[in-house]
């Protein structure tokens, strides 16, 4: 839904829907009559609303999972989610799985044995990765 702006009082600037705008001249409509404005600038006169600051807009949020920490680490390192599972220990693979226990611990709610499950590891190498420092993890979100 588009809005225009309209300045009802000195202070106070308010968003109309454009369906009340006539497209022609940029004022109210008619479907606004005076009594109906001098009743809007009455109520945003009114001391209570003169340092009023409107809500800040809230995106949807949808929670982040592990399996998309572990797909955005993946694509991050360039690896496959077989390999980040594997029992291989290449420095990459290591490093990939630091950043997901990093980043599952700062996103979700899981434990550190659910964190551990979702790369095939126990809770101990979890509360290991938690010790070592990250310096890219911005980079992978």
């Amino acid at each position: 839904m588009t809005t225009s702006h309209f300045k009802v009082s000195q202070h106070k600037v308010v968003d109309v829907p454009n369906e009340y705008v006539d497209s022609e001249d940029g004022q109210l409509s008619s479907q606004f009559t005076k009594e109906e404005i001098s009743i809007l600038k009455y109520i945003c006169n009114n001391p209570m609303f003169k340092n009023f600051k409107p809500l800040p807009s809230y995106e949807i949020h949808t929670p982040i999972t592990l399996k998309y920490i572990k797909q955005k680490v993946c694509e991050y390192y360039e690896i496959s989610v077989d390999e980040f599972c594997s029992e291989r220990r290449q420095e990459t693979l290591i490093k990939a799985r630091r950043d997901f226990v990093h980043l599952a611990r700062k996103n979700t709610d899981h434990s550190n044995f659910v964190i551990g499950r979702a790369m095939s590891r126990d809770n101990s190498t979890v509360c290991y990765y938690l010790k070592q420092e990250t310096k890219n993890l911005r980079e992978i979100l």
